[in-house]
C-alpha cells in the first residue's frame, strides 16, 4: 500500500510536466486568445489551444498583454500613464478650439461657398477624433521604462472617461445655435435663394465675389446713378433726399482721401453701393454695367453684418427694403418674396403696424419715420401678393397705424413737397383698395370696381416737368390695369347690382379690355424709344394683361369674332411676347410666359370648326398665376 502511494507520488510530477490534450486539460490562460478577442466571442481559455481554435484547426495565439504580472505595476508607471492621458486630452481640446476659431473666422464664406479642401485637410472631424481616441486607448501605452502598462482598471477607466467626454455637449460650441438664428444669418439665407424663378425657392448658384469699391467709375457718374435712384422718392417716403446725397458724397470723399481721419459708417457705405446698383438697374442705357452692378451689390452685402450689429432695427428694415428693390430687377439679388416677408415680420415685431402710444417718449419725427417705414413695406407686400397670387403678410384688421399728418408727414426736401406727399398717399390708398380685393367677398366686386374707378379718375397733380413724371403716369396706368384684371378674373356669372355702383360686370370686362390694350401699347412704345426697363413684376403685369385681353375679347365675341378683333388679339400677344422676352433674359423662369402666349395666339386664330387638340389647358407651369389659368380655361374650354 505504501509502495503504491509512493509510486503515485513519483508519477505526479511527471504528469504535471506533460501537457494534456485540449479535451482533458484543465489549465487555462488568464485571458482570451488573440483570435477570440478580435472576433468578440467567448473563449474557454484552455491550454494549449481553446475549444474554438481547436475545432477550426486554427493556431491559438495568446494576446500580447499579460495580466498575470499586475503585481509588477509600480506607482511610477501608473503616474506616467495618467500623464499621457492628460496630454492626449489637452491635444484634443486644442484641436477642437482651433477648429472652432477657423469656423468663426470663415463665417459667411463657409455658409455661401462651403468649406475648402484646405480647411478639410487641416481640421479633424469630431467623429474622427473620437474614433482615434478609442483606437489609441485600445493599444498598449509604453511607459518611460519601456515596459507595457497592463492595468485593466486603469485602461477601462480611461476609456469610459473619454467616451463620456466625447458624448457630452461641447461647451465651446454653445453659441453656435443663437448665431445660426440671428438676423444676419436669416437675411443671408434669403439672399442665397435663386432669384431667377420668383415663384420658387431654390439655392442660388455660386457667383464670383468681385467686391468692387467704385474704383472703375468717376464720382460724377456714380452720383448720376444715385440720382436716378432718388427720382423715385415715392417708393421710400422716409428718405431725406438731400441728406442721402450728402452721405454718398462723404463716403466717396473718404475713399479718395487716403489720409481720412476715420472710415465712413457702414450704413452710409451700404446706402451708396445699393443706390448706385439700383440706379444702374433702373437705367435702360446701363446694361453694359451689369458686372459692376453685381459687384456693387456684393460690396453692400459685405457691410450688412456690421450694420446689423451697430445700427437700430429701423435701419435693418431700410436695408431689407433696398435689397428687395434690387431683387425686383436682378436675379442675383435673392428672393424678393422672402426678403419682404422678413421685413414685414420685423415691422410687426416692433409694433410698427400699431399707432404709437401717446405717452411714449418717441418724438414726432421718429414716430413719422416709423409710420412711413411700415407703409412702404405694406405697399410692397400688397404689390407682390396681388401680382404673384401669394397670401398677404398681414391683414388690414390688425393694422391701426395712421398715415402721418399732411403738414409734417414727410421730411423729403423737394420743390413741391405737397405734390410728393399727395402722390405717396395716393399709392398707399391704392394698396389698401387692392388689399380689400384679396380679402373681400365675390358679391362686393362691383363695389370694389366703383372704388377703383374713383381712384383712377381722381389722380394727384403731377409736375409734368419733373424727371419722374413719365414714370408716374405709366405707373398709374399699370396699377389700374392690375386691379381691373384681378376683378375681372373673379367676376361671378350673376351679380345683384346696386344703384350706387358705377357699372355692371359687362362694364368691368369692357374697361379691363381697354385698359389692358392701352397698357401693353404704352409699354411697347417705351421699348421702341429705348426707355423700357422691366422688372419681373412688370413681366407679370404684361403677361396677365395680354391673357385678359385675349380671353375677355373672345368671351365677349363668341358669336361674331370679327377679323378686326382677331388682329388686335394677335397684335397684343406679339407685343407682350417681345416685352416678356426682355424680362426672361434676366429671369429665365419667365420663359413659361412666352410658351403660354404662343399657345394662346394659336388658339385665338382657330375657330370652332378648325379647333385642334395640339394645345391643352389642363396643366400649366407653376409660375402661371391662378387667375390667368381661370380666364384661359373659361374662354377656351
Amino acid at each position: 500500500m505504501s509502495s503504491t502511494s509512493s509510486a503515485c507520488a513519483q508519477e505526479a510530477p511527471n504528469l504535471r510536466g506533460t501537457p494534456e490534450s485540449p479535451l482533458t486539460s484543465t489549465e487555462t490562460r488568464p485571458q482570451a486568445c488573440e483570435r477570440c478577442w478580435k472576433r468578440k466571442q467567448k473563449c474557454d481559455r484552455r491550454l494549449p489551444a481553446c475549444t474554438s481554435c481547436s475545432g477550426l484547426g486554427a493556431e491559438c495565439i495568446p494576446r500580447n498583454q499579460d495580466f498575470n504580472t499586475v503585481s509588477e505595476l509600480s506607482h511610477t508607471s501608473v503616474i506616467g500613464y495618467v500623464s499621457s492621458l492628460k496630454r492626449r486630452i489637452a491635444n484634443l481640446e486644442e484641436q477642437s478650439l482651433h477648429r472652432k476659431r477657423s469656423r468663426t473666422h470663415s463665417g459667411r464664406a463657409e455658409s455661401c461657398h462651403g468649406s475648402s479642401p484646405m480647411d478639410d485637410s487641416l481640421t479633424i472631424p469630431r467623429d474622427a477624433i473620437s474614433i482615434t481616441s478609442s483606437r489609441a486607448l485600445d493599444t498598449v501605452n509604453i511607459n518611460r521604462h519601456g515596459t507595457e502598462d497592463s492595468s485593466v482598471r486603469a485602461t477601462m477607466g480611461a476609456i469610459g472617461f473619454l467616451s463620456r467626454n466625447a458624448m457630452a455637449e461641447p461647451r465651446d460650441n454653445s453659441d453656435d445655435l443663437p448665431r445660426k438664428f440671428s438676423l444676419a444669418e436669416v437675411i443671408s439665407g434669403a439672399l442665397a435663394i435663386d432669384g431667377r424663378d420668383p415663384s420658387a425657392a431654390m439655392p442660388a448658384p455660386q457667383t464670383p465675389d468681385m467686391n468692387s469699391r467704385l474704383s472703375s467709375e468717376s464720382q460724377d457718374l456714380t452720383l448720376e446713378h444715385v440720382r436716378k435712384f432718388l427720382e423715385w422718392p415715392i417708393i421710400m417716403p422716409y428718405i431725406d433726399k438731400d441728406i442721402y446725397l450728402r452721405q454718398c458724397e462723404d463716403v466717396m470723399a473718404c475713399r479718395t482721401d487716403c489720409h481720412a481721419a476715420q472710415s465712413p459708417p457702414p450704413l452710409h457705405v451700404f446706402n451708396l453701393h445699393m443706390a448706385c446698383a439700383i440706379g444702374i438697374s433702373l437705367s435702360p442705357t446701363s446694361t453694359h454695367l451689369s458686372f459692376l452692378n453685381a459687384s456693387l451689390h456684393s460690396a453692400a452685402l459685405g457691410e450688412l453684418p456690421s450694420i446689423l450689429r451697430t445700427e437700430s432695427t429701423l435701419e435693418h428694415i431700410h436695408c431689407m427694403i433696398m435689397l428687395t428693390i434690387y431683387s425686383l430687377y436682378n436675379s442675383s439679388g435673392g428672393s424678393a418674396w422672402h426678403l419682404l416677408g422678413l421685413a414685414m415680420k420685423t415691422c410687426i415685431s416692433l409694433d410698427l403696424h400699431r399707432e404709437p402710444d401717446v405717452n411714449s417718449s418717441i418724438g414726432l419725427p421718429e414716430a413719422d419715420r416709423r409710420r412711413w417705414l411700415f407703409w412702404a413695406v405694406y405697399s410692397f407686400d400688397r404689390m407682390l401678393s396681388l401680382v404673384m397670387d401669394r397670401p398677404l403678410s398681414i391683414q388690414d384688421d390688425y393694422i391701426s397705424v395712421q398715415l402721418p399728418a399732411e403738414d409734417d408727414g414727410l421730411s423729403i426736401t423737394t420743390e413741391t413737397p405737397h405734390q410728393i406727399s399727395q402722390i405717396i398717399r395716393y399709392l398707399v390708398l391704392y394698396s389698401q383698395l387692392v388689399s380689400s380685393i384679396r380679402s373681400g367677398r365675390r358679391e362686393d366686386i362691383l363695389l370694389t370696381y366703383s372704388n377703383i374707378v374713383h381712384w383712377r379718375d381722381l389722380p394727384p397733380n403731377v409736375d409734368r416737368q419733373s424727371p419722374s413724371a413719365p414714370h408716374l403716369l405709366y405707373l398709374f396706368e399699370q396699377l389700374s390695369c392690375r386691379a381691373l384684371i384681378h376683378l375681372a378674373s373673379l367676376t361671378p356669372q350673376t351679380i345683384v347690382r346696386n344703384e350706387f355702383w358705377l357699372g355692371n360686370n359687362q362694364d368691368l370686362e369692357t374697361d379691363t379690355i381697354n385698359t389692358s390694350y392701352q397698357f401693353i401699347n404704352r409699354s411697347y412704345d417705351l421699348f421702341i424709344k429705348g426707355s423700357f426697363v422691366c422688372s419681373f413684376i412688370d413681366a407679370y403685369d404684361i403677361f396677365q394683361a395680354a391673357v385678359a385681353f385675349a380671353c375677355l375679347t373672345r368671351r365677349r365675341s363668341q358669336n361674331d369674332f370679327a377679323a378686326r378683333r382677331l388682329a388686335e388679339v394677335t397684335e397684343v400677344i406679339s407685343k407682350a411676347s417681345t416685352l416678356v422676352t426682355i424680362a426672361a433674359s434676366r429671369f429665365p423662369a419667365l420663359a413659361a410666359f412666352q410658351q403660354v402666349l404662343l399657345s394662346l395666339s394659336t388658339r385665338s386664330m382657330e375657330t370652332d370648326e378648325t379647333t385642334s387638340n395640339t394645345v391643352s389647358w389642363n396643366h400649366f407651369p407653376d409660375i402661371i398665376p391662378r387667375r390667368s389659368q381661370r380666364l384661359i380655361r373659361f374662354a377656351f374650354t
